[in-house]
């Protein structure tokens, strides 16, 4: 008999594939102009298997591409001149991941533990970059807001405020740079799993009860371990197919947001919603899903400080680069994406950001913690 946790790894993978028939009927529910509720719910469920392959994709090659997906949304949208709908799905991939994600997140790993330790080199090096982000995205709200009668300035303060966030773009950008730099360079120690580190600590403690190997027996372990290395590296077939995957489902993605976006106005009119509460909260949830997986399985196995990294990565990742880069990208192409938010957008971002980097500074969380992201 297969092991429980083998079993329960196959029904999920099994269970999440069964959405890829979506695919096909998203494409042709769109195609033959079927109602705009079977365009939507069609295209919304292929998203969150499709997102799945890339992130498997991904892990393999050693990259995330969470905030990509959103990123994609954005771009899709920009190219159609609906600036609104991009700032408002990259705000929402910010906030997915920053309050319900990171929510789960705590409650997951504190259920069995109680409390839960992350490393603070880690939170505050990451808190830090977050809050940069997220002043460099409230700052154009705030001028708006502070000149008296903006309306009365028209287009050209309108202008002013696109030129400002070109300008904070190229440097969010260069910070961007920085970080990765600082994060696979000069400070990767910080970046390690910690868990890796409690490992060595325990070997490390129970040497003096272990005989010391002869020199034979040495060359034979580093043998040992050499080849295990060399079976863990993928090889140029499975790279070759990984990239097919990673470029097949990045299309196909793609092909259902467009085809969502085409009919947004349908879509809202038929769900009587507006299209920001779609953008903020319905789309980033799709995109976020397999992010969202891996890192509560991350939290079960008590990964905190992998889970913490991951969220906090994507959620840099986004602001530092997908939005600038969508507002770089408006710039070439004619569209005018900026920084301005709306007003509550950026109230609820300004407190989130505050919020979590007062939690992240305790350094200790407990289930309460991630109840008050979650209802935040």
């Amino acid at each position: 008999m297969l092991p429980l946790g083998l079993l329960r790894q196959a029904r999920k993978i099994i269970s999440l594939n069964l959405l890829l028939v979506c695919v096909p009927l998203g494409f042709i529910a769109s195609a033959s102009s079927w109602s705009p509720i079977a365009i939507f719910l069609y295209n919304f469920l292929a998203i969150i298997p499709l997102s799945g392959l890339i992130s498997d994709a991904s892990d393999t090659l050693s990259e995330r591409w969470g905030g990509m997906l959103g990123g994609l949304v954005g771009l899709l949208a920009i190219t159609q001149n609906n600036v609104s709908a991009a700032q408002s799905v990259m705000m929402g991939s910010i906030l997915n991941d920053i309050l319900l994600v990171q929510g789960i997140c705590i409650i997951v790993g504190a259920r069995s533990k109680g409390v839960i330790v992350v490393n603070s080199a880690l939170v505050d090096s990451l808190s830090s970059l977050m809050l940069v982000a997220s002043m460099a995205m409230v700052l154009p709200t705030a001028l708006y807001a502070a000149i008296p009668n903006p309306d009365s300035k028209g287009s050209g303060m309108r202008q002013r405020i696109v030129s400002f966030s070109r300008a904070t773009s190229i440097v969010l950008l260069l910070i961007y740079v920085a970080y990765l730099y600082f994060q696979h360079k000069t400070h990767r120690s910080l970046f390690d799993d910690q868990e890796d580190d409690d490992d060595s600590d325990a070997t490390q403690s129970s040497d003096h009860l272990i005989p010391t190997p002869s020199p034979s027996q040495d060359v034979a372990a580093r043998d040992c371990e050499s080849g295990a290395d060399l079976d863990n590296i993928p090889s140029m077939r499975d790279v070759s197919v990984i990239i097919l995957t990673l470029v097949l489902s990045s299309l196909a993605i793609g092909g259902c947001t467009y085809n969502i976006m085409q009919r947004l106005g349908d879509i809202v009119k038929a769900f009587h919603v507006s299209q920001t509460f779609i953008a903020l909260v319905i789309i980033p949830l799709a995109s976020n899903a397999s992010e969202m997986t891996q890192v509560l399985a991350a939290a079960k196995k008590q990964k905190i400080d992998f889970a913490i990294a991951v969220i906090v990565g994507s959620i840099l990742q986004i602001a530092l680069f997908v939005l600038p880069a969508l507002v770089i990208i408006g710039w070439f192409i004619g569209s005018k994406m900026d920084l301005y938010f709306e007003m509550s957008q950026t109230c609820v971002l300004l407190f989130a950001v505050i919020l979590v980097n007062q939690v992240l500074q305790d350094r200790q969380y407990t289930y309460l913690h991630g109840m008050m992201f979650l209802c935040v």
